[in-house]
C-alpha cells in the first residue's frame, strides 16, 4: 500500500515538473519569436536589408538586435537596431567570421566557442566572441570588426 502511495506521488510530481518545463519552454520560444518578428518589422521599415541571414542579440552597454543580411544590391551588411536607433555597416569590409574562428582555435585550442556576434559600443564595431575553457570559465573577446585586432578580453569564473 505504501509503495502505491509513493509511486502515485512520484507520478504526480513528474507530471507537475513536466508541465512546468513545457510551460517554461513555450514561454521562452514565444518571447524569441516575438523578438524576431519585431526585428523583422524594424528591418523592413528602417533599413535597406532585403534578405535576412541571421538575427541575434548583442548585450553590451546597450542592448541591440543584430541583423546580418544582404541589401537590395546584394552587398553583405550588418545592422544594430534598438527601438530608437539604427547603426549600419558593410560586412564585405569586415574581417570574415572564419578568420576570427581560426584565431580562436589557435589561441584557445581547448576551449569551445559558445557565441559570436557583431557588437557595437559607441563608434567601435567588433566581433564579440564567447568561449568556454576546459575549466568552465567564460572568456569574452572583442576583435575589431575591420582589422581583426584584439581590442579587449576578460574572463568570468564558472563559480
Amino acid at each position: 500500500m505504501a509503495v502505491r502511495i509513493i509511486a502515485g506521488i512520484l507520478v504526480i510530481l513528474l507530471l507537475v515538473a513536466g508541465g512546468f518545463g513545457y510551460h517554461l519552454t513555450s514561454a521562452v520560444v514565444s518571447k524569441k519569436q516575438d523578438f524576431e518578428q519585431q526585428v523583422e518589422q524594424w528591418v523592413r521599415e528602417r533599413t535597406t536589408i532585403a534578405e535576412i541571414e541571421s538575427i541575434d542579440e548583442y548585450r553590451g552597454k546597450q542592448h541591440y538586435a543584430v541583423v546580418i543580411g544582404k541589401n537590395k544590391v546584394g552587398t553583405s551588411v550588418v545592422a544594430w537596431l534598438t527601438e530608437d536607433e539604427v547603426a549600419f555597416d558593410r560586412m564585405d569590409l569586415a574581417v570574415p567570421r572564419e578568420n576570427v574562428e581560426a584565431a580562436i582555435a589557435q589561441n584557445y585550442p581547448d576551449a569551445g566557442m559558445v557565441r559570436m556576434v557583431p557588437g557595437l559600443d559607441g563608434d567601435k564595431r567588433f566581433w564579440e566572441v564567447t568561449v568556454q575553457d576546459k575549466d568552465g570559465r567564460f572568456h569574452y573577446l572583442h576583435y575589431d570588426l575591420f582589422t581583426g585586432e584584439l581590442l579587449t578580453s576578460y574572463v568570468l569564473s564558472s563559480t
